[in-house]
This record gives C-alpha cells, sequence and structure tokens, in this order.
C-alpha cells in the first residue's frame, strides 16, 4: 500500500488505521518494528518521530511511504529531536539490537535465496530513493545500492555489521517484506535474549 503523506497527523492516522486494520495493538508493532512502544505512540499521535521510526513501521506493515510537499511549522513551534552522540557505542538501545537481529534473518535469507532477496531489496531501494532526503541519507542508499550488485559476503557483512555505521545503514534498510512474520517474531524473542 502506498501513502502520500503531507503532516505527522496524516501519518500517524494512516500507521494507525493500518495496524488496527491487521488486529495489533501499539506493543505488538512496536516489536515488530524493532522501535518502542512510546516511539509508536509519539508516531500515531502526530508528534514527532525519527525516519528511522517512520521506515521501519512502514517496512513492519508492509507500507511504502512517500514524504512529499510536508509542510513545515513555524521554527518557534517545532521540537528539536535529540542529537544521536557520536562515539556512543552502537546497540546499546533495545531497537537497535532488534533491528541488528532482523537484518541478521535477512542475511540468513539472503544466502538462502540470494537472487530473490537481491530484487526485492532492489526494488524497496528504488521507492527509499526517491523519498529519502539529505547527503548522509542519501549516501547510505548508494552504499546499499553498491552492496546489492556486490558479492554477496560483503552484502551480509554490512547487513550484520556491529557498529555505529551498521546501526546507521540499518535506518534506510531496503529489507522491507524479504521476512515472513514469524522470522520477524524469532528476531525480536532473539534479541530479548542479550
Amino acid at each position: 500500500m502506498g501513502l502520500t503523506i503531507t503532516d505527522e497527523r496524516q501519518l500517524g492516522g494512516a500507521v494507525r488505521h493500518e495496524r488496527l486494520a491487521r488486529g495489533l495493538d501499539q506493543r505488538d508493532l512496536a516489536e515488530l518494528a524493532g522501535v518502542s512502544t512510546s516511539s509508536l505512540r509519539r508516531l500515531e499521535a502526530g508528534q514527532g518521530s525519527t525516519v528511522r521510526t517512520v521506515l521501519a513501521v512502514a517496512g513492519a506493515l508492509d507500507l511504502c511511504v512517500a514524504l512529499t510537499g510536508v509542510e513545515r511549522e513555524p521554527a518557534h513551534h517545532r521540537r528539536r529531536a535529540p542529537s544521536r552522540t557520536r562515539g556512543r557505542p552502537a546497540l546499546q538501545r533495545r531497537e537497535e539490537r532488534v533491528s541488528l537481529e532482523l537484518h541478521r534473518a535477512v542475511a540468513r535469507r539472503v544466502r538462502a535465496d540470494g537472487p530473490e532477496v537481491r530484487e526485492m531489496a532492489k526494488a524497496n531501494l528504488e521507492k527509499v530513493s526517491r523519498t529519502v532526503r539529505g547527503p548522509q541519507a542519501s549516501a547510505w542508499v548508494r552504499e546499499w545500492s553498491e552492496a546489492l550488485e556486490g558479492p554477496t559476503g560483503a552484502l551480509i557483512d554490512l547487513l550484520v555489521r556491529e557498529d555505529e555505521h551498521g546501526v546507521d545503514m540499518r535506518q534506510v534498510s531496503p529489507f522491507a517484506g524479504v521476512l515472513s512474520a514469524e522470522d520477524r517474531v524469532a528476531a525480536i524473542r532473539r534479541a530479548r535474549e542479550w
């Protein structure tokens, strides 16, 4: 399903609608997406969200979200997003560990069904590349594109990197829809065992 979103409240309402249509509560969807329940709650309420959260939730719901013509609030009304501290050890946050476990499961699929998984990721990457903004995110998309064309070992290494760059790359992962619901739930359980 594709959505064209022009403001945060519209996005939040669409996510909530899809979640309820699938019979999921907020905790279930947050776990499937690898985000905190409070992050999902803010997203659904239209109270600000990170791109990573939007992409993770959209991926869990198999949604293609295109952000176009986003209306900006006056600067004095905007909330500042918390900055990510450079040098912070990777994988300290639960959602980072869940994302890594999900991508480990994707790596297993790449080994088993390489061409099929690569084609799905390439199709997703085309969609992501049309919606991503900013030089850093664009560079990550290019890096995924190169990895999808490169050797399997290099792609798998990128999928499962445990450093900060791996965490960043997984924020624009093109592997939505590659895993079954059972595979996602199993990965979430593995992340809880850390």
